[in-house]
């Protein structure tokens, strides 16, 4: 018995001897015989330092001065409403609570400004430090930045929220200093009580010396949480967003999350700004009563004041969850509810549109697909439905402004 275990310990002894010596081969065969392998887990000294060094000519190394954005171009505001919230003092009195405390956050407002800085800094202090789950920290309480570049729009970045009401971030350093136009839109989700917009100490910053988007007649969209943004990646990646940057045209964001529900009390607010084209995309949270109730109303208030101004009325996407429900017409998102709602919304608009050519209708189809590849929760679009959604509207409003 006791030479059978001491045999095992031997055999144990070997089977580790030739682990080691296997393991230790294999690194040096590796490091031997294949540059790219010894390169990547031994990298000498020269590589690392090429590496800092690259950093370092990319770190803020110039002092940085901060100035109040309101000073410069804000825009995606009506009338007679404070800085970054979309209705004015008189609608707290008016207009149902949920839809008023919405109304504080800053969404589809921007700050258009010029700038010849290598670097811009944002700071911020926030209403709030929420976040809803469906959402990146960078939509609901963060910005992203755009420059005019030949022609058109372009991406800068991000100015992401460290999780705190005061924030401070960089969006970008290293630029070539040159004067650029630019498009700061603001949180999607929360608002904001100061804004200030930091560049290089002796360089410039001041309203645009461009007038690139034309704020005389807004296009207006009056509608729900998807409305509002959720959920793109970014403020600036929501189907308003892009029609706003395709047409150059200012967007007034009146998305109110679970409270669109085709009030006549907002209508009376959006109509101060005169807008070109009015989008209602409340069917989502209106239930087929509320639809034949609220939709007459809006709509002869909005003609009384112009009746030849465009409008469209969307339908609401089929969510992707009704297909799995129990069809039952009195659950909200089952099929035949979602199809209650639409029916709804065609009959008050067959109704209407026999005295008005310019009532227009989008049904869901293709709206945003039909692939189920479109929103981030079965309801709320992802980047992608949002950018179907651009593309679809934009159909219909490109027959309008280029007339």
């Amino acid at each position: 018995m006791n030479e059978l275990k001491q045999g095992r310990r031997i055999l144990t002894k070997i089977s580790l001897a030739i682990n080691i010596v296997f393991i230790c081969g294999t690194i040096f065969i590796a490091y031997r015989f294949y540059p790219k392998i010894k390169s990547n887990f031994f990298p000498n000294k020269q590589e690392i330092t090429a590496i800092q060094e690259a950093k370092l000519k990319d770190t803020d190394t110039i002092p940085t001065v901060f100035y109040d954005a309101s000073e410069f171009e804000i825009i995606g505001q009506l009338p007679n409403t404070k800085t970054y919230i979309r209705l004015p003092d008189n609608a707290e009195k008016i207009v149902r609570e949920p839809v008023w405390k919405l109304s504080k956050n800053s969404a589809g407002i921007s700050v258009r400004f010029s700038s010849n800085s290598s670097k811009i800094k944002i700071r911020w202090t926030l209403n709030s430090n929420s976040n809803a789950t469906n959402q990146t920290p960078i939509a609901s309480k963060g910005f992203d930045l755009y420059a005019y570049v030949e022609s058109k729009w372009q991406f800068v970045g991000v100015a992401q929220p460290k999780g705190t009401i005061q924030n401070e971030a960089t969006v970008i350093v290293g630029m070539e200093a040159k004067n650029r136009e630019y498009l700061l839109n603001l949180p999607l989700y929360n608002g904001i009580s100061s804004l200030e917009i930091g560049i290089d100490k002796g360089t410039s910053i001041d309203k645009p010396t461009q007038k690139i988007i034309d704020t005389s007649s807004p296009i207006v969209f009056y509608g729900t949480s998807i409305t509002q943004g959720a959920s793109a990646s970014r403020p600036g990646l929501t189907y308003a967003a892009l029609l706003e940057r395709h047409f150059n045209k200012e967007v007034i964001n009146l998305g109110f999350s679970g409270n669109g529900r085709f009030e006549k009390e907002i209508g009376k607010y959006f109509m101060t700004s005169k807008p070109s084209v009015i989008v209602l995309d409340c069917t989502p949270n209106s239930p087929a009563d509320t639809i034949r109730k609220n939709l007459p109303e809006l709509l002869d208030y909005i003609l009384s004041l112009n009746d030849t101004i465009p409008i469209i009325l969307v339908e609401s996407i089929m969510r992707d969850f009704a297909f799995f429900k129990k069809d039952d017409k009195t659950v909200f998102g089952t099929i035949s509810f979602i199809n209650e709602q639409n029916k709804a919304l065609k009959d008050v608009y067959e109704k209407k549109s026999k005295t008005n050519k310019n009532i227009i209708y989008v049904s869901n189809h293709n709206l945003v697909g039909q692939d189920h590849e479109a929103t981030i929760d079965g309801t709320h679009f992802n980047d992608l439905g949002h950018y179907r959604a651009y593309e679809r509207l934009r159909q219909e409003i490109e027959k309008y402004l280029l007339k």
